[in-house]
């Protein structure tokens, strides 16, 4: 069987992003888990965390979102229309 390098390999690439989207249920710990990840790839300046809420009605997000759209969509509004 052929031993392969995994500095080859396409998912090792130094010049792209890694890209981790989170997903689940209300409830199902979405933001424990990536406030966790960021705060552990950060760390001692590992890597650059750029994040990203899409969730509209949270009331807290525990760590710091480069963009967040509850800048733009207010749930309540919507909810009444």
């Amino acid at each position: 069987m052929e031993e392969r390098d995994a500095s080859s390999s396409p998912l090792r690439s130094t010049n792209s992003p890694t890209v981790v989207l989170v997903i689940g249920m209300a409830g199902s710990g979405k933001t424990t888990f990536l406030h966790a990840l960021s705060q552990h790839l950060s760390g001692e300046g590992r890597q650059r965390v750029y994040t990203i809420n899409l969730d509209p009605a949270a009331v807290d997000v525990p760590y710091t979102a480069n963009i967040d759209i509850r800048d733009t969509v207010k749930y309540k509004e919507v909810m009444k229309q």
